[in-house]
């Protein structure tokens, strides 16, 4: 079963996007641990020496898709923005489509929970990359809705990376909720809901 469209998992139209995309469905179909070179280069439709040809190993492998995950993600915080809703509603969508529903898709797998041991283990230093991208795509966000008069953010006493930061700090202390199985979505909303709050209040000042 291929679970790269409902993922919005992209790959380039390369021998190696190829590799990448194949291992994208067997990890998620087999789990990481079961899987060997041999079964990749199956999916890849290739031989295992061409396979080695391109990645030394299934690590190399899971980290590159890890990373154009990632960044597919990085690209769906940002466009969340991209919309006439209120600023409250914009940072929701931001997080639910870039975090949330990859979560919710990925614990929905039949390997779920150990690709994202997995990640943890191998790729923390993609996520983190990913993190700070994250980081700049909500901060252009609340700068946004700073210009436009929705929220005043000098009021607060700091600046939109700042709060950007923040938010994702709140999201990475949600994880451990997220990985024992308990929704988050309503935290999220909290958070939210907070933060825009304390946004809002500034205007009275501004």
């Amino acid at each position: 079963m291929s679970y790269r469209q409902d993922m919005m998992f992209q790959t380039t139209p390369d021998k190696r996007g190829t590799i990448i995309a194949a291992a994208f469905d067997v990890f998620i179909n087999y789990g990481f641990r079961k899987t060997s070179m041999d079964d990749i280069a199956r999916a890849a439709g290739m031989s295992r020496p061409a396979l080695y040809q391109v990645f030394r190993n299934k690590t190399e492998i899971f980290r590159a898709a890890s990373m154009g995950l990632l960044e597919v993600l990085g690209h769906t915080a940002r466009k969340a923005f991209d919309s006439d809703k209120p600023f409250e509603e914009r940072l929701y969508d931001s997080i639910d489509q870039s975090i949330l529903a990859v979560h919710r898709k990925i614990d929905a797998t039949p390997h779920g929970a150990e690709l994202m041991g997995v990640n943890e283990e191998i790729a923390s230093d993609i996520e983190a990359q990913w993190c700070d991208q994250m980081v700049e795509a909500i901060a252009a966000g609340i700068s946004d809705a700073a210009q436009r008069g929705e929220i005043a953010i000098h009021p607060t006493g700091t600046d939109a990376r700042s709060v950007a930061t923040i938010v994702m700090q709140a999201m990475e202390g949600m994880k451990g909720k997220y990985l024992r199985g308990e929704p988050i979505e309503d935290d999220v909303r909290r958070l939210v809901a907070f933060v825009n709050g304390a946004l809002t209040a500034g205007l009275k000042d501004s």
